[in-house]
């Protein structure tokens, strides 16, 4: 009996000095809130190839800190091709990435 008593005294204080959860953040609900595998992505880089026609773009970017990726040369797909129009190889160009999710997905892509 006494080891029951002792089992359930030491659940009672271990529950005691547990931290609290962490404070959640009521200011910003929940389906506004920006999710990192969601969220638009940026990125430096040169164009080395581009076709408005196939809707695609290949860059010659700096590294992409927030989705882990070293400098390279890569294709991405544009999710509208109208953005582009008026690239041409050599152009040096700020660009934005869907998500991290849809990491070879551009929404945009401007000219600096």
């Amino acid at each position: 009996m006494k080891t029951i008593i002792a089992s359930a005294t030491l659940a009672s204080l271990l529950a005691a000095c547990s931290p609290a959860p962490p404070a959640v953040d009521q200011s910003v609900p929940a389906a506004e809130a920006p999710n990192a595998a969601t969220a638009a992505i940026e990125g430096v880089g040169v164009v080395t190839a581009v076709d408005p026609a196939a809707g695609t773009i290949s860059l010659d970017h700096e590294a992409i800190t927030a989705i882990n990726w070293p400098a390279m040369t890569m294709q991405f797909r544009a999710d509208d091709p109208s953005i582009l129009q008026g690239l041409a190889v050599g152009d040096r160009v700020r660009f934005e990435l869907k998500s991290a999710r849809e990491s070879t997905i551009v929404t945009a892509v401007r000219k600096q």
